[in-house]
């Protein structure tokens, strides 16, 4: 039986995948190396978890910066000793700042790498793993001309996306008003929340609204035609019985949102708050003709409620752009890339 060892946490995007990609690796044993992130929390259900210390660059933080060289050491260490023991025939790596020790350890043991970048842009932590790894899967086209190991094949979604499922149980849904699914992103937008509150109640005389507040998140329970959920397992009815979505611009839910032929209103976080990957994820839909950008620094629930009332009158028009673009499933392409290099 071949082993492969799952790497990559800090956000849903960064575990999603890795869930999608173990479900087709029909005899292959599977462990998971992250740290006590959200990561943890999900995968540590599914498959033996090996937990190591990870930090993340904080921006404009330089004395907590400070500590990243001897926690990436610390992890390398840790990591190395762990894949000696599980000697994995592959590693598969779907990015953030914990997969980067595991990976420079598995280069230094010679084990094969295949990568995955979600983003338009490479993050930092792809930056690096792309001097260790075989290969790094994209989602988007441009980044195939950024490195020899580059290779497109598209996002990694489960083969539950083909679904078209619509299960209304445990939500209160008014089937006669479009259906808004407002999504912060796995951790949550305490911005989008504040600015989302004061105008519930207007939303809610033309629209049915699902919001994914995050954990600890949801200050304003489920009333009415209102569903507060902190997070969901089965994202894919979510999308099923929504009419657009409403959020942050992370690949996981952007990509999520098109593969739906879902119209996206997107607050991307400004520069400075992230790298800036998200504006530019939200560029290339909006250039595409799929969604609007509102950008955070201009947003007050007043002109918030009048770009939501008009994105829904317009829902038609976007609607009509989805009938000329595909986006391609990349699972398929990333298992046969595993099997290709595995020992």
């Amino acid at each position: 039986m071949k082993k492969i060892v799952f790497t990559g946490g800090g956000t849903l995007g960064h575990v999603m995948p890795n869930i999608y990609i173990n479900e087709e690796l029909k005899d292959w044993e599977s462990i998971y190396v992250g740290s006590d992130g959200i990561e943890k929390d999900k995968m540590s259900k599914i498959m033996k978890y090996h937990e190591i210390p990870a930090v993340k660059l904080t921006r404009g933080k330089v004395l907590k910066n400070l500590k990243i060289p001897f926690v990436l050491l610390s992890s390398i260490f840790k990591a190395k000793k762990i894949l000696k023991s599980e000697n994995p025939d592959v590693i598969f790596s779907k990015g953030g700042y914990v997969s980067l020790p595991v990976c420079i350890a598995g280069k230094m043991l010679k084990i094969p790498i295949i990568a995955h970048e979600s983003d338009y842009s490479f993050g930092l932590a792809n930056k690096l793993i792309l001097k260790t790894c075989t290969k790094m899967c994209v989602n988007f086209k441009n980044l195939e001309e950024k490195s020899k190991k580059a290779i497109y094949t598209g996002p990694i979604f489960s083969e539950k996306f083909k679904s078209n499922r619509k299960d209304y149980s445990n939500l209160n849904i008014d089937k006669s008003k479009p259906t808004i699914l407002l999504v912060g992103g796995s951790l949550g937008s305490k911005k989008i929340n504040e600015m989302m509150y004061p105008i519930l109640k207007d939303i809610l005389v033309f629209a049915n609204v699902i919001h994914i507040t995050g954990k600890g998140n949801n200050q304003i329970k489920s009333y009415g035609n209102y569903n507060a959920l902190e997070m969901s397992d089965d994202m894919v009815n979510l999308y099923n019985i929504s009419d657009f979505v409403i959020g942050r611009s992370g690949a996981g839910v952007t990509a999520e949102s098109f593969f739906k032929k879902l119209p996206m209103l997107l607050i991307p976080l400004e520069n400075g708050t992230s790298r800036g990957d998200q504006l530019q994820n939200a560029t290339y839909y909006e250039k595409l003709g799929v969604a609007k950008i509102l950008r955070e620094k201009d947003l007050n629930p007043t002109y918030f409620l009048k770009e939501i009332k008009n994105f829904n009158e317009n829902l038609q028009d976007y609607k009509k752009i989805y009938e000329k673009n595909h986006i391609l499933n990349g699972k398929d392409a990333v298992v046969e890339l595993i099997e290709m290099y595995s020992k």
